[in-house]
């Protein structure tokens, strides 16, 4: 373990992954919200997927978006990923704060 590249995270290597899988009867670490150029990653033999659901992150990372389904008989992961939309012409406030929106619009 090393603290991570941005130095607000921990990286972490295949030994810890199976360390905690063994210690938690786990078969998959199934984790998000760290930025992948293609949405999604399968690291450590397949048994760390990270997956990141916000495509074109801030606006500038021009990254796929992705989300995982998981078959209802195998458990086995199936990824389906995605590219960003165009932003309607509407203000980012109107987005975070419904009603702050509706009274710079009114």
């Amino acid at each position: 373990r090393r603290p991570s590249r941005r130095g607000v995270g921990v990286a972490f290597g295949r030994d810890v992954t199976e360390e905690f899988m063994q210690l938690n009867g786990l078969s998959l670490v199934i984790r998000s919200h760290e930025m992948k150029e293609e949405g999604y990653e399968v690291e450590h033999g397949g048994k760390l997927v990270t997956v990141f659901s916000a495509p074109n992150y801030c606006d500038q990372m021009g990254n796929k978006g992705a989300i995982l389904r998981l078959d209802a008989d195998t458990l086995s992961p199936r990824f389906i990923t995605f590219e960003a939309a165009a932003h309607p012409p509407v203000s980012v406030s109107a987005y975070t704060m419904p009603v702050l929106g509706q009274l710079m619009r009114g």
